[in-house]
């Protein structure tokens, strides 16, 4: 089923990405770094991107992120669970429908939402061996869907200022956990 569900998503991707092959100027590289306050504590997050521009106001975009050491306590609604947790690092990629209802030269609002994967490890112990540390961790991979909402202010075409508000929801067998993450920062943008 969630084989079924993935290949689904990747098709409407496809079909929605087509149209957008015609246009010139459709592709831009983001990245954004920045502190992220999220129900599974506060910790740095970063994220990567690709947007293709399908129309002035859609574009589809793959996007890759994480939120390492989170503290275990905090994460654990989403963790393997562990006897003796030191912390969780959390990942996600996904592909989003992100809309533009309005935008101005630099104020850029935005809505999201989309489907993927995310991704829980928890570290429940380290070695060392010599300079090189080891961690011992334990893995969950699981379906995810997401909605959310931000803003972009750009300093120039390169440089801007985000916030951005997003709930994951983690699509496990009975149970379907949430993951609520705010995000602010700056954001890298290539085009």
């Amino acid at each position: 089923m969630r084989t079924l569900r993935i290949s689904l998503a990747l098709l409407t991707t496809l079909v929605f990405a087509t149209p957008a092959l015609a246009q010139a100027d459709r592709f831009s590289f983001n990245a954004a770094v920045g502190p992220s306050f999220a129900n599974l504590g506060t910790t740095f997050s970063s994220t990567a991107g690709l947007d293709i521009r399908l129309s002035d106001k859609t574009s589809l975009v793959g996007e890759f992120g994480m939120l390492p050491h989170a503290p275990f306590r905090e994460a654990s609604i989403i963790a393997p669970a562990a006897d003796h947790a030191l912390r969780v690092n959390a990942y996600h990629w996904n592909g989003n429908l992100r809309i533009q209802p309005f935008a101005t030269r630099r104020f850029e609002p935005y809505l999201t939402g989309g489907v993927g994967s995310f991704m829980a490890d928890t570290i429940v112990g380290e070695r060392f061996g010599g300079a090189t540390r080891f961690d011992e961790r334990r893995r969950a991979t699981d379906f995810a869907s997401n909605v959310g909402a931000g803003v972009l202010y750009r300093l120039n075409d390169w440089v801007g200022v985000g916030a951005d508000y997003r709930t994951f929801f983690v699509h496990r067998d009975g149970d379907t956990p949430a993951v609520n993450r705010f995000t602010a920062g700056l954001r890298f943008s290539v085009k």
